[in-house]
């Protein structure tokens, strides 16, 4: 028996912990004030879990043990800073960030993987967040960067042998060595993961998440790990970032990376919305008994309500810029069924509306990226509007606003051709 084997077996499956900023330091908390709005939205998401009573027990375990690791790895990050103050007076890269923020299943994560293929950018990777981040490491450090993975992949052993299987995760979404900056804002307090885990109806809750004028605390933290990492491995021209969940919050995203450079990838709804349902059953099935119809009805109805609130605040957003027109060089709007056909042209338009230095290497880096990553590569993702009740009349009635902004110049045939791209892959399943 392994080592990794006896510890998963002498695990003690959490049901609570408690969550304290006992190990933060006197200067952090000092200079970083917003860490007791940091721990606050830690509590909220302990309540969400514990009060939870439709979660299997591996899966209340799992949701408090990243809770906790999270909330441990945020106070070393916060130590870190206060303790080197360098790392915050380095000025960063002029460019960008250059973020990627549309609507989930809308071709981002293709986008950011071949953007990422810049050699003079940088996007984040995972082991770079957890399961440690303190010290940052630079990536020409092989050593360390090979513990690093060794950690990770002992933290997917430890996981895959609680679940009692290997997650299926990457036939739903598939899996590479970038993430996306998601990981940075749940280390700093703002977890959609535990929100779109939580039962519906808790009215005042999802009123605070969903609360743009309250979440500067996760950008500032956000702002810190950036520069952290900034410190040890700045980019030659720009950051690279991607999360849909940016969409729930541009406001806030705005004032605190105001030379960002947005990125909203669009795609037609009917697809997008059982996509969507489908992603989240795939990955709730780690922490719910997805056989149970109710624990699939709670699932689907917040992957539902998370994507309806993107939808408002992207039209909001869009609509009331005040500053639309100067604004406008700093946003690029993306169609699904046009990247599907052309990505490199995708990219490239995208470089020359931001004013980007596109090299040949760039371009043969995505050449051999798509050759090396062809669509399905690591598992076919099936679904319709009739899995998850949900229909083309009701969809396009009640994201009308949403359609006619950013949907409306895709032709027939271009929704003709996406349709075929999805029953070929039906039909290959």
């Amino acid at each position: 028996m392994t080592s990794n084997e006896d510890t998963v077996k002498s695990i003690v499956l959490l049901n609570d912990i408690i969550l304290h900023d006992d190990d933060l330091s006197d200067e952090a908390k000092s200079q970083f004030s917003f860490h007791k709005d940091i721990l606050h939205a830690y509590n909220l998401d302990r309540l969400r879990i514990i009060q939870n009573h439709k979660l299997t027990p591996v899966g209340r375990h799992l949701l408090l043990f990243l809770l906790d690791s999270n909330h441990k790895n945020c106070n070393k990050v916060l130590n870190y800073a206060a303790a080197n103050k360098e790392v915050l007076q380095k000025n960063m890269p002029n460019r960008g960030p250059l973020i990627i923020c549309g609507l989930p299943r809308t071709g981002s994560t293709l986008l950011y993987n071949l953007l990422a293929c810049d050699p003079n950018s940088r996007a984040l990777l995972f082991r770079e967040v957890y399961p440690e981040c303190v010290p940052p490491i630079s990536r020409t450090n092989v050593e360390e960067q090979t513990r690093k993975i060794d950690a990770l992949r002992a933290f997917m052993y430890y996981r895959e042998q609680l679940l009692g299987r290997p997650r299926k995760y990457a036939e739903i979404h598939p899996v590479h060595d970038i993430e996306e900056d998601m990981l940075i804002l749940m280390q700093g307090g703002l977890n959609m993961l535990v929100k779109t885990l939580s039962p519906i109806h808790q009215i005042e809750m999802d009123h605070w998440f969903y609360d743009d004028t309250n979440k500067d605390f996760a950008y500032d933290y956000h702002k810190i790990f950036l520069r952290m990492l900034d410190f040890v491995d700045s980019p030659r021209s720009h950051w690279l970032l991607k999360a849909p969940m940016h969409s729930l919050f541009l406001g806030t995203l705005n004032r605190h990376y105001p030379n960002a450079l947005l990125i909203m990838t669009h795609r037609h709804l009917n697809e997008v919305l059982p996509s969507i349902c489908s992603l989240t059953l795939g990955y709730g099935s780690d922490y719910y008994d997805v056989s149970d119809p109710e624990n699939r009805i709670t699932l689907e109805t917040q992957a539902i309500q998370s994507t309806e609130h993107m939808i408002d605040c992207i039209v909001k957003f869009r609509r009331s810029d005040r500053h639309a027109e100067e604004r406008s060089h700093k946003i690029f709007d993306v169609n699904y069924e046009n990247l599907m056909r052309q990505p490199i042209v995708i990219v490239r338009e995208i470089y020359q509306h931001f004013g980007l230095n596109w090299s040949d290497e760039f371009e043969t880096n995505m050449q051999n990226w798509l050759r090396e990553n062809p669509q399905g590569k690591q598992g076919r993702h099936t679904y319709n509007l009739s899995q998850f009740n949900l229909t083309a009349e009701d969809i396009a009635m009640r994201y009308a606003d949403y359609i006619n902004m950013f949907l409306a110049s895709a032709t027939e045939s271009e929704h003709v051709a996406e349709k075929a791209i999805y029953n070929t892959l039906q039909n290959n399943n």
